[in-house]
This record gives C-alpha cells, structure tokens and sequence, in this order.
C-alpha cells in the first residue's frame, strides 16, 4: 500500500519511478537510478546489507530509509550506511523535500517546473516525460538559463538582445525563432513554461496552472 501510494506521489512530481519489492530486482537496475528510498525489513537481503553491497559497488547513489523501526540503534545503523532515515508514519511532504535535499547535494541545484528537471550548476535540462537530457544549442541555453534567472519576470527582446548580442547586428525577429525552438525542444508549444506576454516579452513561469 505504501508502495503504491509513494509512486503515485512521486510520479506526479515528474520523477520516474521503479517500484521494486527486494533487493536482488535492485542490484539488476542499480546503474540507471539517482536515488534509492528503502524499507529495512525486506524479504532476502535486509535494507542494511543491501545498502553496504550497494557502498561495496563503489556507487555514489543516496539510499533514504524509510522503515517502522524506531528505536535509536536502528537509526544511528541506518544514517552510517545510508544517506537519511525516517519513520513511518510519515508525512509524504516532508520526504519529498529530504528527497530534493538529497539530489541536490549529490548532482547540484536542481529545480523542478512542471516535467523539467532544471540542473543550474551544471546547465543541464531533463525532460522527464521521456527521462532524456534536452539538447539545447549554445543560444538556445544562454537563452533558456537567462529566462530562468530572471523567473517570474517579463524580459524584452531588448533585454535578450543586449545580452545575447551587445554590439553586433541584432534581430529581434531572431529572439522569437530561438523561443519556438526552445518550446519545442521542452515540449512546451502552448507557451505556459514560457510565456509570450503580447507587447512586452517573454517571461519564464516557475508555477504552471495545470
């Protein structure tokens, strides 16, 4: 039931979740995830030893427990083998942050806006609809990681323009070409990640209306 509940949760998140029931399933896929939340009481191997064979791999992969046991024994085992511990019953918000706290200290600063996945330290976008990383060319990225510096507010194509081009020869007929292939590239081609605001810009929205 957990189970279930978790992916549904996550799964509208935008995160891409496997759901497996012990650990011989997770050492098969190890490689293609990012981060591993765990019971402890497993069938075959427990969440310890499968987290010290994950340790053993040499992979650098945060392993949250999320388990009944209580006790302080319990706890100080799991935060030496593992990355974070809590306690059912819990509260679904508050693993959700632990699980964006965890990404983002082991891949970088990451910031969700509706099924992207936005990578700052690495200006990297995943498009999680299909896990696959966007591939911007280098306008496209100065254009897309300019937007979201400046989310939430209006940019004009005078702005872009200065910023993209300074002294050359501007277009600003070019900034509306780059912004279709952006909103095609993010499958955004009904303009609610980035916004034509008629007469005034563009402006990148961190909250979308669903």
């Amino acid at each position: 039931m957990i189970g279930s509940l978790l992916e549904n949760i996550l799964q509208k998140e935008c995160y891409k979740v496997i759901w497996l029931e012990n650990g011989a399933s997770l050492y098969t896929i190890i490689k293609q995830v990012d981060i591993v939340i765990m019971d402890i009481m497993l069938p075959g191997e427990d969440g310890y030893q499968i987290s010290m064979r994950i340790n053993q791999l040499g992979l650098n992969i945060p392993i949250i427990f999320l388990t009944a046991r209580s006790d302080i024994d319990s706890k100080l085992r799991g935060l030496e083998i593992g990355e974070d511990y809590m306690v059912k019953p819990f509260d679904p918000r508050e693993l959700l942050i632990r699980i964006k706290n965890k990404l983002v200290t082991f891949y970088g600063i990451h910031k969700q806006i509706q099924h992207l996945s936005i990578d700052v330290t690495h200006m990297r976008v995943v498009n999680n609809q299909n896990n696959k990383e966007v591939e911007f060319t280098a306008i496209e990225k100065k254009i897309f990681f300019y937007l979201y510096e400046n989310a939430n507010f209006i940019l004009s194509k005078e702005q872009f323009m200065d910023y993209l081009w300074q002294l050359e020869d501007r277009n600003s007929n070019l900034i509306n070409v780059y912004i279709k292939k952006i909103r095609n590239k993010i499958d955004d081609t009904d303009g609610m990640i980035i916004q034509n605001v008629y007469g005034e810009g563009y402006r990148m929205n961190t909250h979308v209306k669903q």
